[in-house]
C-alpha cells in the first residue's frame, strides 16, 4: 500500500474547451446566395449562444481551478459521462451546447463531491489520520489521486465515483473516531495504572492530536505528570512490606492514593496492606490478650480481645476468648471468696465470712463451700454479736430476762472447743460483767414518811423515812406517790464503790 502520509487531497483545476467554430466553405460558382446568407446567420446565432448564454448556464465551485486548468482539449462527454469515440467527424464538428451543459454538471457534481473530500480529510489530517487511520485512510488517497485522473481526462463521472469512494472511507474512518478515542484513552489510563513512565506520555501525546477537545485530557495530564512521585511511593510501600514494616507501607501507599486520588491500582494496593495491617494487629491483640488471661491479668486480657473484635469485626476468636476471660474471672472470683471466707473465719470475723459465702452463692447457688460456710459461720456470726453486746449492756442486766440471755450466750460460748483469741477475749470481757451486774451493793434510801415509793423492776417500797436496799449494779428508776401532791420519778446509778445514796418524795402540791 502506498503511503499517502505526506500527500493532502487537492482540487483539480479546469476550465471549458473553446468551441471551434466551424468550417464555412466557399459556395460553388453560379451558387445560390440565398443560402450563403443562411449559413452565415446561423454560424453568428452559435457564436453569440457559445460566448453569451453558455457561461450563464455553466458554474463552477472554483473559479480558481479554472484559472488553474492545464487541460483545455479534453474529450467530448455522453450523457452518462463517459468518453464519446473519437471520429473524424466528430472532432471537426466540435461540441454541441448540450453536451457542454452536461459536461458542466458532471464537473461540478464532482467538484462537490471533491470539496467535501477535501474538507474531511484536513479535519482528519490535523487529528493524526495518516498515522492511526491506515489502511484506510491510504486507500481514501489512493481513490482520491484515481478521481484526479479521471477528472484531468475529464471523465467526470468517473471522477466523482471516485471521490465519493474516498469520502465514504473517510466517513467511516471518522465515524470510528469516539471507538479509537475511547480505546485510546483505556490505554493511556492503562499506562498509567502499570507505571509506564514512557508509554503514558506519549499515548497521552496522540490521544490530545486524536481527541484535542476531549475535557478529560486536563486530569490525564495532571496524573501524568504525577505518575513518576506515584511510582516512587508504590515503590517504597513495597520496600516497607518486604521489611515487615506494614505501618511504614500503608503510609507510603496512602502518600501514592493522595497524589494520584484515581490511581486504581494504588488504592487496591493501599486496600491490601490496610488488610494486611490489620490482620498484623488483630494477631497483635489475640497474643496479648492471651498472655494477660495466662497472667490472670484479666483486666487487660479482656481489652484485648476487645480490641481485636473492632479491628476484625465479626470474627469469632475475640468473643470466644472473651466468654473465656468472663469465665477464668469468675473462677479466680470464687476462689478468691473462697480463701477470703477461711481467711474471715480463722480470724474469727464471722460476720464477714458469711458475706463473702453469701456473694459466692449469689454468683453459683451450689457451691459446696459456700453453703458448708455459711452452715458454719452463720452461728458463730450470732454468737460474736450478742458477746460483743453484753458488755455494751452492762447497764441493762438488772432485768432479769436480759441477764438470763447474757449468761445463757457466755455458757454457749464457753462449750465451744478450742475457741481462738477472740472468743475467748469476748467469754472474759462478758463473765466480767456478769460478775460486774450480779454483784450486790448497799443503796441508801430515804424519803418523808408520807410519800409511797416503788422502786421500778425491783418491788414496791411503800411509805418510809430511810431505807436500805441491796441492788445490782445498773440504773434504777424510783416513782413516789402522794394524794395532793404531783408524782415525782427518780432515776438514779447504783455503782460499786460508790456512796449511793437516793432520796424519793413528792413536794409540789396540787
Amino acid at each position: 500500500m502506498t503511503d499517502h502520509k505526506a500527500q493532502p487531497l487537492s482540487a483539480t483545476a479546469f476550465e471549458p474547451a473553446p468551441t471551434a467554430p466551424e468550417p464555412v466553405t466557399a459556395a460553388p460558382a453560379g451558387g445560390d446566395n440565398r443560402v450563403v446568407m443562411m449559413g452565415l446567420v446561423a454560424a453568428g446565432v452559435l457564436l453569440l449562444f457559445v460566448f453569451f448564454v453558455l457561461p450563464n448556464l455553466v458554474s463552477t465551485d472554483d473559479p480558481a481551478a479554472i484559472e488553474r486548468s492545464a487541460d483545455s482539449t479534453a474529450p467530448a462527454v455522453t450523457v452518462a459521462g463517459q468518453r464519446a469515440p473519437a471520429t473524424a467527424a466528430a472532432e471537426g464538428a466540435g461540441r454541441s451546447p448540450f453536451a457542454e451543459a452536461q459536461e458542466s454538471a458532471l464537473r461540478r457534481e464532482a467538484q462537490e463531491v471533491l470539496q467535501a473530500l477535501l474538507s474531511l480529510q484536513e479535519s482528519l489530517d490535523s487529528r493524526g489520520a495518516a498515522r492511526w487511520g491506515q489502511p484506510p485512510y491510504g486507500n481514501a488517497l489512493e481513490a482520491a489521486a484515481a478521481g484526479d485522473t479521471a477528472y484531468r481526462e475529464r471523465a467526470f463521472g468517473d471522477a466523482t465515483a471516485q471521490y465519493q469512494r474516498a469520502l465514504d472511507t473517510l466517513l467511516t474512518l471518522e465515524a470510528s473516531l469516539p471507538t479509537r478515542i475511547e480505546a485510546l484513552h483505556d490505554t493511556v489510563i492503562a499506562a498509567i495504572e502499570l507505571g509506564d513512565m514512557l508509554a503514558a506520555p506519549a499515548r497521552f501525546t496522540e490521544l490530545s492530536e486524536m481527541a484535542p477537545a476531549d475535557v478529560r485530557l486536563i486530569a490525564l495530564e495532571d496524573r501524568i505528570r504525577a505518575l513518576p512521585e506515584v511510582v516512587a511511593a508504590l515503590q517504597a510501600a513495597e520496600s516497607a512490606e518486604a521489611a515487615r514494616d506494614l505501618s511504614g507501607a500503608v503510609a507510603a501507599a496512602q502518600t501514592a492514593t493522595q497524589i494520584d486520588p484515581a490511581h486504581r491500582r494504588a488504592q487496591q494496593r493501599l486496600n491490601t496492606l490496610r488488610g494486611a495491617l490489620t490482620r498484623q494487629q488483630f494477631t497483635d491483640a489475640m497474643t496479648a490478650g492471651y498472655g494477660a488471661l495466662t497472667d490472670a491479668n484479666y483486666d487487660r486480657a479482656e481489652s484485648q480481645f476487645r480490641t481485636a473484635a473492632k479491628l476484625i469485626p465479626g470474627a469469632p476468636e475475640p468473643a470466644s476468648a472473651l466468654a473465656e476471660v468472663a469465665q477464668a474471672r469468675t473462677q479466680a472470683k470464687l476462689l478468691g471468696l473462697n480463701q477470703s471466707g477461711l481467711q474471715a473465719e480463722q480470724d474469727e470475723r464471722w460476720a464477714e465470712a458469711v458475706t463473702t459465702y453469701q456473694e459466692a452463692l449469689a454468683i453459683d447457688p451450689l457451691l459446696l463451700f459456700a453453703t458448708e460456710g455459711i452452715a458454719r459461720a452463720t452461728p458463730r456470726a450470732a454468737l460474736d454479736e450478742r458477746l460483743e453486746a453484753i458488755p455494751k449492756e452492762r447497764d441493762r442486766l438488772i432485768d432479769a430476762r436480759i441477764m438470763g440471755l447474757a449468761q445463757a450466750t457466755v455458757a454457749e460460748a464457753t462449750a465451744i472447743s478450742a475457741p481462738g483469741p477472740r472468743l475467748q477475749s469476748q467469754i472474759e470481757a462478758a463473765q466480767a460483767t456478769l460478775l460486774y451486774a450480779s454483784t450486790p451493793v448497799a443503796v441508801a434510801l430515804t424519803s418523808d414518811g408520807m410519800t409511797d415509793v416503788t422502786l421500778l423492776r425491783v418491788k414496791r417500797l411503800g411509805t418510809l423515812t430511810r431505807e436500805t436496799l441491796s441492788l445490782r449494779p445498773g440504773v434504777y428508776t424510783a416513782v413516789g406517790i402522794r394524794d395532793g401532791f404531783r408524782d415525782v420519778r427518780v432515776q438514779f446509778e447504783v455503782r460499786p464503790g460508790e456512796q449511793n445514796a437516793v432520796e424519793v418524795r413528792c413536794v409540789d402540791a396540787i
